[in-house]
């Protein structure tokens, strides 16, 4: 009796033994379908294999560990800002054919994302984004000539694109941040930018050549209106130069003449320069003064004495 006892305590502990092995075996082995990690800025969209599928009604699964059964499934949806291009062939209201590059910044609403993942699925950049921007891009280029959409009028344009994606009447599931959003949309979209637009390069070249004309004529314009300033200016300083004659004319005198002679001689007289002072003739004659030379100098200008040269001879 103790004998069997022994013998099936060996049993059982080997067996239990096996078991744990296998459950931890399993484990590790199924450690990446078990254990899903949510990073950052992420959103998880729970999938049941024997309870229906995707999971509309519950949550998204936020940041962090979740814990699941092998067999089902989630898949994980970025959260955050988004931006990529695209770029669209075009016709403007003349014919002309070109391309426009459009970049485009969203965001997945995570209220929707269970439906965004059940309807459409982690394509849904080319599925929904993509077509539904190019017709709207499309049709609203097609109003205006080439020009405008390459430099004139191509944030007017921009925004338009933008608030007819976004409207509530568009019915894209694609809602924006200037209308409120509504229970359908899926997506977020943050902005719409034409980044570049391809045209024919003779095209290209005769709106640059446009345009740079146009600077010319703006610079010849400010220089006329510089001119004519100008003009008036000088209009102005000759006027009141003329009054200023009309007025100051009539009080000179001969005296204030003179006296202002006499001044401008006694600050000439105190300048420590060497000169000579010679007096006026006559009662109105005002002083001359000469600068002196250097004494080297005026002696080499000078002639040597007649009688030296006779000697010589």
């Amino acid at each position: 009796m103790v004998m069997n006892e022994k013998n099936i305590f060996r049993v059982t502990k080997a067996t239990l033994f096996i078991t744990l092995f296998v459950v931890v075996f399993s484990f590790i082995l199924l450690w990446r379908h078990i254990v899903i990690t949510i990073p950052a800025g992420h959103v998880g969209v729970m999938w049941w294999r024997f309870f229906g599928g995707t999971d509309v009604v519950s949550a998204p699964k936020r940041e962090g560990i979740h814990l699941i059964f092998p067999w089902d499934k989630i898949f994980v949806y970025n959260a955050r800002t988004q931006a990529a291009s695209s770029t669209y062939r075009v016709v403007a209201n003349n014919g002309l054919s070109f391309y426009v590059s459009i970049t485009i910044r969203w965001s997945v609403r995570d209220k929707n994302v269970a439906i965004l993942h059940k309807t459409i699925g982690p394509d849904y950049f080319d599925t929904l984004i993509v077509p539904s921007i190019g017709s709207v891009v499309r049709e609203s280029i097609s109003r205006y000539p080439a020009e405008d959409v390459y430099a004139v009028r191509r944030n007017y344009i921009q925004n338009q694109i933008y608030m007819t994606i976004t409207v509530e009447q568009a019915h894209n599931s694609l809602g924006g941040r200037l209308v409120p959003e509504l229970d359908l949309d899926l997506i977020r979209v943050e902005d719409v930018l034409i980044t570049d637009v391809e045209l024919p390069e003779a095209l290209r070249y005769a709106i640059d050549r446009k345009f740079s004309e146009a600077e010319y004529v703006k610079e010849y314009q400010f220089r006329v209106e510089r001119e004519l300033l100008e003009s008036k200016r000088k209009e102005i300083e000759a006027e009141g130069i003329k009054r200023f004659q009309e007025i100051v004319t009539p009080t000179i005198s001969d005296a204030y003449l003179r006296w202002t002679g006499i001044q401008a001689t006694v600050k000439l007289s105190e300048s420590p320069n060497t000169k000579f002072v010679i007096m006026g003739n006559g009662p109105g004659g005002l002083p001359v003064i000469l600068n002196g030379f250097e004494g080297e100098n005026t002696k080499s200008d000078t002639k040597p004495p007649l009688k030296s040269i006779e000697k010589a001879e």
